[in-house]
């Protein structure tokens, strides 16, 4: 990215402060007028002219001011954030006593996201792909059949029925609810630590081929958790401005298909800070006029969720950066009461 000399960067600042206030093209009076520049009309016009030949902004109409590019927002965010103030949201005392239900909360937070940003909230429940096996459990339904029940961390419930050819000693169905509590609890669900150490020697023959028989519930997706909480749509489509009602209609259509924002929302699970994609950014062409802001929760080097926002690329960021992420700092106090 070109480097900008800080009267550029001063006057880029003031387009975006303005545009993002009133939504409209800003032109060289208004910069001469309300900012703080010292400057001859000439030479504002000038540096407008040579911001939109960088990129930064663009000229909608001859005769109107400019607009942020994908790129102008960029820049902004990246080099001011860290000299403004941001906002953080906290979760309502009766959303973080310990024994709330993670639903509930999530559901709550969202809520809460949606109205202090005016956009669209989307908090992810906790991650299947990245659980941790929380209890095994281990009966006997007839004398040759067992059912294997594999709880997670963040509530889900895997479940396997083990048929075979002859009854099963009670007793070793004892040893393997205690064995595999021991050897497995803390391990990712499907994870390759996990099978290794399934697959770890020292066991009696008999012992082994009854771990073989169960070990496949430890691959398969549990039920339960792992869902979408989306709040604010009304107030999102209201504030939106992509290129008219086709590109509204393609993004309206990708809310309807929550697998797309799950995946979406997984990109940002690997990120330790929070995870900004401005306009084009996005991989999504329905999504091309949109910002996403998120941020990840959990508990202590591990991430079960993610709490983002989306809302057009004329957005306050400051502020949606600073209710994101203290409703993601929220969240990791409460399932860290939770789940610990």
């Amino acid at each position: 990215m070109d480097d900008l000399t800080p009267r550029l960067a001063e006057i880029l600042t003031a387009v975006i402060e303005y545009h993002v206030a009133t939504g409209k093209p800003v032109g060289s009076r208004y910069i001469c007028q309300q900012g703080d520049f010292s400057l001859a009309p000439s030479t504002v016009r000038s540096e407008l002219a040579r911001l939109e030949a960088l990129g930064y902004l663009d000229h909608p109409h001859t005769s109107a001011g400019r607009v942020p590019t994908d790129r102008g927002y960029r820049f902004f965010v990246d080099n001011s954030f860290r000299e403004r103030r941001t906002t953080e949201i906290t979760l309502a005392d009766d959303a973080r006593v310990p024994d709330v239900e993670i639903e509930e909360a999530l559901s709550h937070a969202a809520s809460l996201l949606a109205r202090a940003t005016g956009l669209l909230a989307l908090i992810s429940a906790p991650s299947q792909d990245n659980s941790a096996i929380k209890h095994v459990e281990v009966l006997q339904l007839h004398p040759d059949i067992v059912v294997i029940v594999v709880i997670t961390a963040s509530g889900g419930i895997a479940k396997r029925l083990a048929v075979f050819d002859a009854p099963v000693d009670p007793g070793l169905v004892s040893w393997a609810r205690g064995y595999l509590n021991e050897a497995v609890c803390g391990l990712d669900l499907g994870s390759r630590r996990l099978m290794l150490k399934l697959a770890e020697s020292g066991l009696t023959s008999v012992e082994r081929s009854f771990v073989e028989a169960v070990s496949k519930v430890f691959t398969e997706s549990p039920d339960g958790g792992g869902g979408l909480y989306i709040e604010g749509t009304s107030r999102f489509f209201s504030r939106l401005e992509v290129g008219g009602g086709d590109s509204v209609g393609r993004l309206m259509e990708m809310l309807d298909r929550q697998d797309e924002i799950m995946d979406m929302l997984k990109s940002a699970l690997s990120e330790h800070n929070v995870y900004l994609r401005i306009g084009r950014e996005i991989p999504s062409a329905a999504m091309s006029g949109c910002s996403l802001v998120a941020a990840n929760y959990g508990l202590a080097h591990r991430n079960l969720g993610t709490v983002g926002v989306l809302g057009p690329t004329r957005m306050d960021y400051h502020m949606v950066i600073g209710n994101v992420a203290g409703t993601a700092r929220s969240l990791s106090r409460l399932v860290e009461e939770i789940y610990n």
